[in-house]
C-alpha cells in the first residue's frame, strides 16, 4: 500500500508540474496576442483559471501527504513528542471529516451544475467541480494513510518517528 501512495504522490507532482507549465504557456500565449498581435484570445483566461483550480485542489492533497500545510512550528515542535503525536492524530482526523464534508458539497455542486456549460470553451461545469470532487477525494485517502500511519507510530517504539 505504502508503494501505491508513494507512487500516487509522484503522479499528482508530475500532473501538477504540467499543469503549471501549461498556465504558464497559454498565459504568455495570450499575453503575446493581445499586446504584439493585437488579436486576444477568448479562451485563454477562463481555461488558465480552470488550471488554476485543479492545481489548487491537486496540490492541496499532494501536502496532505507531504504533511506540507502550514501551522505554528515554534511552537509545535517544543511541545513533548507524545503532545505532538497526538495533536497530529487530531489534526488528521480533523482534514479527514472537512475533507468527506468537501466531497458531499462538491457532489451536490456538480449536480446543480449539470447542464451548465462555460462562456468562453463551451465545456460543462461538471468538469470544474469534478477537481474540488477530486482533490477531496484524494485528501480523504492521504488522511487515512497519515491517521494509520500516525497510530502505528503511536503503538511502536514508544511513539518515537
Amino acid at each position: 500500500m505504502k508503494k501505491i501512495i508513494q507512487k500516487m504522490s509522484q503522479g499528482l507532482e508530475w500532473i501538477g508540474g504540467l499543469m503549471i507549465l501549461l498556465m504558464t504557456v497559454v498565459v504568455l500565449l495570450q499575453v503575446i496576442m493581445r499586446y504584439i498581435f493585437n488579436s486576444p484570445l477568448t479562451w485563454t483566461e477562463e481555461f488558465a483559471r480552470y488550471l488554476f483550480v485543479y492545481i489548487t485542489f491537486l496540490g492541496a492533497a499532494l501536502l496532505i501527504y507531504e504533511r506540507g500545510h502550514l501551522y505554528v512550528e515554534i511552537i509545535f515542535n517544543n511541545l513533548p513528542i507524545r503532545i505532538r503525536k497526538i495533536l497530529q492524530l487530531i489534526l488528521d482526523v480533523i482534514i479527514l471529516g472537512f475533507s468527506v464534508f468537501l466531497a458531499i458539497s462538491a457532489k451536490a455542486s456538480m449536480d446543480v451544475a449539470e447542464g451548465s456549460f462555460s462562456t468562453a470553451m463551451h465545456i460543462p461545469m461538471n468538469y470544474i467541480g469534478f477537481s474540488v470532487l477530486l482533490g477531496a477525494l484524494l485528501i480523504i485517502l492521504f488522511s487515512l494513510w497519515n491517521i494509520v500511519q500516525d497510530v502505528k507510530c503511536a503503538f511502536s517504539r514508544g511513539g518515537e518517528d
